[in-house]
């Protein structure tokens, strides 16, 4: 779409009733009781968009997904593997031009073992996709503007001395990011890598000292000759002590080394970084304070923080509010809620959050809000209502330069039979850019859907 927007934080519970889908969705074996299990699903489903990419003056689209996801799990005592794969058969007949092919493949591997007193988790995961099928919700960086964007991450994570005295762990991931065919200039091929070593020590029965040094590089291909690269060190030492049976305190401090190279230039921001919180035990929940100063690129950001987590007879909240100084000495609020209420025919959630990050000199500031309702009519039907909407404000007090998105939707699915679902519903969406101008588009889709499992 053509904004530079780094990301917007989108309410993990947030209903989206997309207008079009990836692949059928199956739980990756998360029912899996023990033993071998094979999850299969399969979707098929029209869609009509009157601007998919939601640019100004985009064109119409008609599209036709079968999508197919396939899960293989296995769970044993103190071990689990989880293989999954998906992908989907596209025919999308757009601006007179028509297309057919497999899109938007996606592979994730997980292995997990656990003996009593060590741990292994490796995962890796791939995925290339159709830019204009990126809900902008999850990141505006890479929705819209055309083109793919393939994406690999690779984690480990080992841990042992889990019931001992004194235990270590390492911590290594990788991922790395792959953009073709895309016209949006701000959008480059990047690599992270990172790697934590720490320590472990149970100095006492209420208090723990933990010790770490980690590494973070960041490369990113600029121009076919320039690559920009930023190395962050941190040497963090943490202590975690119960004071009485409701208070706890939270205690870091550390120091952090960021060198940065951009266009042959590099420059070195060093110094203290460390945090100190703490949380009471209440009847129905929690009650947290946290102040935290980290460094960032452009310089240093601190943030106070207060939160309140409550279970509630038919729901949860939970709730923060602060302030956060940035780089170049502004101070902006920042904070989040979520609420939760259940009834006893569907369920409300309630997400909030604003936050603030730093980019290419930038403080930017951004507000997200979401809010969906599920109404179970009946045994085999129900109706699913969402409205979202974000603000991403990269102004920084000088010329206006914001990206408002807001995306209103509502389905209708009925269970046909024991194994397969009809869903149709529509989605109105809205786009407004201070660079690229303002665009909206409605959808209406329908799918029909199954989901199954078996045991060899």
């Amino acid at each position: 779409m053509g904004n530079t927007g780094k990301r917007i934080a989108a309410a993990a519970t947030i209903i989206t009733l997309a207008p079009t889908f990836a692949a059928a969705q199956t739980g990756g074996g998360d029912g899996n009781p023990g033993g071998l299990q094979i999850d299969v699903g399969v979707s098929t489903g029209l869609t009509y968009d009157s601007n998919l990419s939601l640019d100004p003056g985009g064109d119409d689209a008609s599209i036709w997904d079968t999508g197919l996801t396939f899960a293989l799990s296995s769970v044993a005592a103190n071990q689990r593997l989880d293989l999954v794969a998906s992908g989907v058969l596209r025919y999308i007949d757009s601006g007179g031009d028509t297309d057919f092919g497999l899109e938007d493949t996606r592979l994730r591997f997980g292995y997990q073992r656990e003996s009593l007193n060590s741990r292994l988790d490796l995962t890796a995961s791939y995925s290339d996709v159709d830019r204009d099928f990126i809900d902008p919700f999850v990141d505006t960086s890479d929705s819209g503007s055309g083109g793919s964007v393939a994406t690999t991450d690779l984690g480990l994570r080992y841990e042992t001395g889990l019931q001992d005295p004194l235990g270590f762990w390492i911590d290594l991931s990788h991922n790395k990011v792959d953009y073709s065919d895309t016209t949006d200039p701000d959008l480059d091929d990047n690599r992270t890598d990172r790697a934590e070593i720490a320590a472990r020590m149970n100095v006492s029965p209420v208090s723990t000292v933990t010790l770490s040094a980690s590494e973070r590089r960041y490369e990113e291909d600029v121009t076919p000759i320039q690559t920009d690269r930023t190395t962050t060190t941190t040497y963090l030492a943490r202590l975690e002590h119960e004071l009485d049976q409701v208070y706890t305190l939270d205690l870091g401090l550390g120091h952090a080394r960021i060198e940065d190279e951009e266009a042959g230039l590099t420059t070195i921001t060093s110094g203290l970084v460390g945090f100190v919180g703490a949380t009471r035990a209440m009847t129905n929940g929690i009650a947290t304070a946290r102040l935290e100063t980290a460094l960032e690129t452009e310089g240093r950001r601190s943030n106070l923080t207060f939160g309140r987590e409550m279970e509630l007879p038919t729901g949860t909240f939970a709730a923060t509010i602060g302030a956060s100084r940035a780089p170049n000495g502004d101070v902006d609020a920042i904070g989040s809620l979520a609420y939760v209420q259940r009834t006893r025919t569907g369920e409300l959630t309630v997400i909030l959050a604003r936050t603030t990050y730093s980019d290419d000199e930038d403080n930017v500031i951004d507000t997200s809000a979401s809010a969906s309702y599920r109404h179970e009519i009946n045994a085999v039907s129900r109706l699913d209502f969402g409205v979202a909407w974000s603000l991403v404000d990269r102004s920084s007090g000088g010329p206006e330069d914001e990206t408002e998105f807001t995306r209103i939707s509502a389905a209708y699915t009925r269970d046909l039979n024991a194994d397969w679902d009809l869903t149709g519903g529509v989605t109105y969406r809205d786009r407004s850019d201070t660079d690229d101008g303002d665009a909206d588009s409605t959808a209406v889709f329908v799918t029909l859907s199954r989901n199954y499992s078996f045991r060899p």
